[in-house]
């Protein structure tokens, strides 16, 4: 477990690492915009980050696309592409980098404010969306250490177009995995493609209020409150409900967060797809909104494509998991930009022979930023080791399960696994019992409502299954941990 001194002195002096890119500015089409003949459009955008796919594409492409391609060699491959699989595809699964960003006008536009990796498990029609928080730590190439939210903006200041591959290289560093596509869209793009199609229909599980928003003055709006229940959100109300970091009533975490930002895209896909191809008019206000605001490698024909693969996900199949700090795996505190490594104690001011306090020497500029990295002990493999398993921690969340697990061997170590999955999210409570016994069981009090969670622990716990339900309790699982345990 990590302990970094001095944290509360620095934890949010966020501003000494920021490039200034005010001056950098994407420049805005000139040419008229044309269309062709068919049009199918699927957007999936969270807090700043998006996919877009259609047969439909402005006619100065690369204004979008950053991959250098002709129009025509787009047109065409759009028109043969129909069973052409994507990057992953034929291994069952597709990557996708989304990251959202302020744009110009916000302090560091182009800091990527919303970083995450969409995994689309082709197979089973589900994607987990994985959220690395901006302030993981990450060494940029030719940077040196730094928070993985410059990675696009450095780059695009040193070359424009590359942003987008250069925040691939942190993410799969942090991951593991292996992304092939990006997307990226800012703040205002984000705002203007949820008011196109009409706003979304947002269901609030909790009511929060949240008074330290950012405006773009550098101050907070008035504090903003989300009351529980099903709600309509224009583009901006849906900004801020995605982005919202400091809410109270638990939702000031990054999983909360996430969560939020997964309802806004499983949202807005069905509000697409509810539009179909014949609304011609609010399909070219959203593509007037992609020229400015919306970056990608992919393709044409391979947004169409990830659109004919997202039809067929249903909501209850989409996913989040944060890679926030849980003082286990991930920690968060101060590091030395110079080493990567911990930043030592500042020295404490000392007192000369008549008594007067001599200042402490300052540390270098900008060398000490507050960060999130792996724990002491821990490794980035340590981290892709448990994305791996990702998508059965996320199936157990969603479920929301109590799960009891009764130790009868007397050795605490055997309880551990369960509290690796404990520190996950999943409500698992422990207890011992003086009665032992040579094999461990499974009673499902259920009755089976909770299938995904009941299919997680038989699949991955060699235990044996009651026929009947455990009445002494009230959890949904009881799990009675044995001598083969051991």
């Amino acid at each position: 477990m990590n302990n970094f001194d001095g944290i509360n002195q620095y934890a949010n002096n966020n501003s000494q690492y920021n490039p200034n890119f005010n001056q950098y500015r994407t420049p805005a089409p000139k040419k008229k915009r044309r269309f062709w003949r068919w049009l199918l459009l699927f957007l999936l955008i969270i807090g700043g980050a998006a996919l877009f796919g259609g047969s439909k594409i402005l006619s100065k492409t690369n204004q979008i696309f950053t991959n250098k391609q002709n129009i025509f060699v787009r047109v065409g491959q759009l028109l043969i592409s129909d069973d052409k699989p994507l990057k992953g595809e034929e291994n069952g699964t597709v990557n996708v980098l989304l990251l959202g960003m302020g744009g110009p006008g916000h302090e560091g536009p182009y800091l990527t404010d919303t970083i995450m990796v969409a995994s689309f498990n082709t197979n089973t029609k589900e994607v987990v969306f994985t959220s690395i928080p901006r302030d993981f730590l990450v060494q940029l190439q030719g940077r040196g250490f730094n928070k993985i939210n410059a990675a696009y903006a450095y780059a695009e200041m040193d070359e424009q177009g590359t942003g987008g591959q250069a925040a691939i290289v942190a993410a799969e560093k942090i991951t593991g995995m292996t992304i092939p596509y990006y997307a990226a869209v800012d703040f205002k793009g984000f705002v203007k493609a949820v008011d196109h199609v009409g706003g979304l229909e947002i269901n609030v599980e909790r009511t929060f209020t949240d008074s330290q928003y950012p405006n773009y003055n550098y101050g907070y709006i008035p504090p903003i409150t989300f009351n529980k229940g099903v709600h309509h959100m224009n583009g901006e109300t849906a900004l801020i409900f995605a982005r919202s970091r400091k809410g109270n009533n638990g939702e000031g975490s990054d999983f909360a967060r996430s969560e939020r930002q997964k309802k806004i895209m499983v949202a807005f896909k069905e509000e697409i797809y509810k539009l179909g191809v014949t609304d011609i008019k609010t399909m070219n206000n959203l593509l007037g909104d992609f020229t400015e605001n919306f970056r990608t490698n992919f393709e044409p024909w391979e947004l169409k494509r990830l659109a004919d693969l997202a039809k067929d996900v249903n909501g209850d199949n989409v996913y989040s998991l944060s890679l926030e700090p849980d003082n286990r795996m991930i920690c968060d505190g101060l590091i030395d930009l110079n080493t990567g490594r911990p930043a030592a104690p500042l020295p404490e001011p000392e007192v000369d022979e008549e008594g007067n306090v001599i200042p402490a020497p300052a540390p270098e500029p900008n060398s000490r930023i507050y960060v999130v990295t792996t724990c002491e002990g821990k490794t980035l493999a340590d981290v892709s080791n448990h994305l791996n398993s990702s998508i059965g921690v996320a199936r157990l969340q969603t479920e929301k399960a109590t799960i009891e697990v009764q130790n009868t061997t007397g050795k605490a170590y055997v309880v551990e696994p369960w509290r690796e999955l404990s520190n996950l999210g999943i409500n698992i409570k422990f207890s011992n019992s003086k009665t032992p016994i040579e094999r461990g069981i499974l009673y499902d009090n259920s009755d089976g409502t909770m299938p995904k969670t009941l299919d997680f622990l038989k699949t991955n716990y060699n235990m044996s299954m009651s026929d009947l339900p455990y009445t002494s309790s009230t959890a949904d699982f009881v799990i009675i941990l044995g001598q083969d345990a051991l």
